[in-house]
C-alpha cells in the first residue's frame, strides 16, 4: 500500500512517514503541490494525506478538486493546523474521506489512515485471496481475520504478512529467521526483536487472553506455531 504525504511542515511529514512506515506502508513525502501532482501522475497512491496549506500555486482543497476533475479516484485525509469547523466541513463536502487537525496523536493518525484504507478496499474491485488454516479465515485484500468465535479483527499490512506465514503453516513451527527474511527481507538491518514485537501485536488483536495464547504459540528456541483448531 502506497501513501503519499503532501506537507511542507518537515517535522510533521517525517513523523507521519515514520508512523506509517513502521506499520508496513510504503510512504513517500513531498513538500509542494507541483511535486505532488507529478508524483500522482507518475503513479497514483492508495491514500493521499494532504495538508490544506501547501506551497505550489493553490490550496490543498484546490489540488484535490483538480484531481477529482481529472477523474483520479484517490482517498484523501486532509491535514491542517486550523480547527475551524467551516474548513473541516469544506473538505468533507468535497468528498474527502477524513480530516485531522494539528497537533494530533500518532495513534489517531494511524487509526484514521487504516480506517480510510479499509473502507476504500471494501468498495474497490480487485483480487482478494482467502487463506484458511487453524480454524481461521484470512481475507488478504481487506486485511481481515475471521475467528471461530465470530470475532473479526483487522490488521496492518505487516501484521498480515506475519500472520499469513503462520496460518499457511498451521500446526508447524515457523522459525524467527524464516519470518524475518520472508516479511522484512534478508537485508533487514533494523531491530533484532521485530518478529517478537509483531507477535505481541497479533496476540493482542487475535487472542482472547494474550498472556495465555490459544492460536499463536511459542516454541522455546525454535519459533512460533499457529495452533488454532
Amino acid at each position: 500500500m502506497r501513501i503519499l504525504v503532501v506537507d511542507d511542515d518537515l517535522p510533521t511529514a517525517r513523523m507521519i512517514s515514520f508512523i506509517l512506515g513502521e506499520e508496513g506502508y510504503n510512504v513517500e513525502t513531498v513538500d509542494n503541490l507541483r511535486g505532488a501532482r507529478a508524483m500522482v501522475e507518475k503513479q497514483p497512491p492508495d491514500l493521499l494525506i494532504l495538508d490544506v496549506n501547501v506551497p505550489g500555486g493553490s490550496s490543498g482543497f484546490d489540488f484535490y478538486r483538480h484531481l477529482r476533475e481529472l477523474e483520479y479516484d484517490i482517498p484523501v485525509i486532509f491535514v491542517t493546523a486550523k480547527h475551524e469547523l467551516e474548513d473541516r466541513l469544506k473538505g468533507l463536502r468535497m468528498g474527502a474521506d477524513d480530516y485531522i487537525a494539528k497537533p494530533f496523536q500518532p495513534a489517531e493518525l494511524l487509526a484514521r489512515a487504516e480506517a480510510v484504507l479499509r473502507r476504500y478496499r471494501k468498495t474497490t474491485p480487485g483480487a482478494n485471496q482467502i487463506v484458511r488454516g487453524g480454524g481461521v479465515e484470512v481475507s488478504t485484500s481487506e486485511l481481515r481475520v475471521s475467528l471461530p468465535d465470530q470475532r473479526q479483527v483487522f490488521l496492518t499490512p505487516t501484521e498480515m504478512k506475519v500472520l499469513l506465514q503462520l496460518v499457511r503453516n498451521a500446526g508447524h513451527i515457523v522459525s524467527r529467521d524464516d519470518l524475518l527474511s520472508t516479511v522484512w527481507g534478508q537485508d533487514y538491518l533494523g531491530e533484532s526483536n521485530i518478529v517478537d514485537v509483531y507477535i505481541r501485536r497479533l496476540r493482542r488483536k487475535i487472542e482472547r487472553d494474550p498472556s495465555n495464547p490459544e492460536y499463536i504459540q511459542a516454541t522455546r528456541g525454535l519459533g512460533y506455531r499457529f495452533a488454532g483448531k
